[in-house]
C-alpha cells in the first residue's frame, strides 16, 4: 500500500493585507497538508481515539475528480490511496464528500453521483474501506427510490468498523414537482436515515422529517443513548429554523423533532447554511446562522440535558458581513470553540472564537483568509489533542486546501 509521510512545518504568518493572493493563514502557525493544487472542499472527523480524518475533492482534469483521504496522529499525516477516482462526481460547494472512522481506521466515505434526469438529478454513495486489506469495496446507495432527483447533504457515524448510521436529505417526493407546487406539503425535500453496511444491507430505514429545508448541510452526533441529528427545517408557513432529533440505537427510532431555538427566520428558498452539533455526554451544542427578523448571526445554544432543552442561544457574532458556513468543536470541562466565516475588503476571513462554560465570549480572532465567494466553500475545524485544526478551501491564486492549526491555550 502506497502511504505518504509528511512532518508538520511549522511556518510562522503575520500578514494583515486581505488581497486575494494572500489567502493563507494568519496570526498562527500554519503547517503542511498533503492536499495538492486542485484540491477543495475539505471535511474533517475524529474518531474515538482521537485520530484525525480529513477528506477532500481534487479536480484531475476535465470532469474526472478524485476522492482522497489523510489520517493526522498530531505529528504525521498519514495518506493512503484515494477512496474513489471518475468522471461522475457531483462536485458542489456546500454538497461535498465526507469519511468517518473509528478506532484508529477508515470505517466508510461518501460521495455524490450524478444520474440521468437532470442537473440536480444525484445519488448518494457510500464506500466501505476493508479493515484488513485497507481495499475500498463497491459503491451502495442508501436509498433505493430510483428516482432522478437530489440526494446529498449526507452525515455519518460509525455503529461498528462495517457498518454505518447516515442520514441525508432525500428528493423523491420532489420528481416532477412545479413551480406551483413548491409549497405542496407532499412534494417537499425529506430527511431519511438508514443503517447500511458493508455487505450492502440497508436496515432501519426511517423518515426523520418529511418536509425540510432543501439544500443545508445536515449534521449528526453519538450521545449516550444513541445520536443526535440536526437540520434547518421548513414549516408550511416558510419558516427555516433548526431542529433536532434523537435517534435510539436500541429501538432505531427517531424521536418528534423539536426546534433548538424559535428563530422565526421565514424565508421562501434555501440559505444553504447548516447547523453543527457537538455532544459530550449530556452537554450538547449547537451552531448555526439565521437572517431572522432580517439580521445576519451566527447563535450558539446549548443544552445539559441531552438536547431535550436548550438555553438561550448567544450571540457569536452579527452584522452584514456575516456569511455563516459555522462550525465547532468541544473543549475541556465544558469549553467550546467556533469558527464561521465573514465577508471583509471583498475576501472571506476565516473567523475562530472561545466559548466558555459561563456563556462569556473571547474575542474572535482572524485565523485564515479566501474568498466570501460559493467557491471557497465551508471552513472546518477539529480538535486534536491540546489543538484546533482548521481547513478550508483557497481559490487565489491557486485552488487548493489549508489547514492551520491552533493551540488550545493560545
Amino acid at each position: 500500500m502506497f502511504k505518504r509521510l509528511l512532518l508538520i512545518c511549522l511556518i510562522p504568518f503575520v500578514f494583515i493585507s486581505c488581497q486575494g493572493d494572500l489567502q493563507q493563514p494568519v496570526y498562527l502557525y500554519s503547517f503542511n497538508n498533503p492536499a495538492e493544487t486542485g484540491s477543495r472542499f475539505p471535511y474533517l472527523f475524529t474518531d474515538n481515539t482521537g485520530k484525525l480524518y480529513m477528506s477532500w475533492l481534487t479536480y484531475i482534469e476535465e470532469e474526472i475528480y478524485a476522492l482522497e483521504y489523510a489520517t493526522f496522529d498530531g505529528t504525521f499525516w498519514d495518506v493512503p490511496p484515494a477512496v474513489m477516482v471518475g468522471t461522475n462526481f457531483f462536485v458542489n460547494w456546500a454538497d461535498f464528500p465526507s469519511l468517518v472512522g473509528l478506532d484508529g481506521n477508515a470505517v466508510a466515505a461518501h460521495w455524490l453521483r450524478k444520474i440521468e434526469g437532470g442537473p440536480y438529478a444525484y445519488n448518494v454513495q457510500i464506500q466501505f474501506r476493508d479493515p484488513e486489506t485497507g481495499r475500498w469495496g463497491s459503491a451502495i446507495t442508501p436509498h433505493l427510490d430510483g428516482t432522478p432527483t437530489e440526494h446529498g447533504f449526507v452525515s455519518m457515524q460509525p455503529l461498528s468498523d462495517n457498518k454505518v448510521l447516515a442520514i441525508w436529505l432525500d428528493g423523491r417526493n420532489t420528481e416532477g414537482r412545479g413551480h406551483g407546487e413548491y409549497e405542496d406539503p407532499e412534494k417537499a425535500m425529506t430527511l431519511r436515515s438508514a443503517e447500511i453496511s458493508s455487505d450492502g444491507e440497508i436496515t432501519r430505514k426511517r423518515v426523520i422529517d418529511a418536509m425540510v429545508c432543501d439544500c443545508c448541510q445536515t449534521d449528526l452526533v453519538p450521545v449516550e443513548d444513541g445520536f443526535i441529528a440536526v437540520y434547518r427545517g421548513r414549516s408550511e408557513a416558510e419558516v427555516r429554523d433548526i431542529l433536532i432529533s434523537g435517534y435510539n440505537s436500541e429501538t432505531g427510532e427517531w424521536s418528534e423533532p423539536r426546534t433548538v431555538h424559535n428563530d422565526g427566520w421565514e424565508l421562501q428558498a434555501c440559505p444553504v447554511n447548516g447547523p453543527r452539533v457537538v455532544a459530550d455526554g449530556n452537554y450538547v451544542a449547537v451552531v448555526w446562522y439565521t437572517e431572522a427578523n432580517e439580521e445576519r448571526k451566527v447563535l450558539l445554544a446549548r443544552s445539559a440535558d441531552g438536547g431535550e432543552t436548550f438555553q438561550e442561544p448567544i450571540t457569536i457574532a452579527e452584522g452584514g458581513d456575516i456569511l455563516g458556513r459555522a462550525d465547532l468543536v468541544m473543549g475541556e470541562e465544558g469549553v467550546i470553540y467556533l469558527s464561521w466565516l465573514e465577508r471583509r475588503a471583498e475576501a472571506g476571513h476565516v473567523m475562530m472564537m472561545r466559548v466558555n462554560p459561563d456563556g462569556s465570549l473571547n474575542e474572535p480572532v482572524l485565523k485564515g483568509i479566501t474568498a466570501s465567494s460559493r467557491n471557497s466553500g465551508f471552513p472546518r475545524i477539529a480538535k486534536v489533542d491540546n489543538e484546533i485544526i482548521i481547513a478550508w478551501t483557497q481559490t487565489e491564486p491557486l485552488v487548493r486546501v489549508r489547514t492551520a492549526r491552533v493551540r488550545i491555550d493560545d
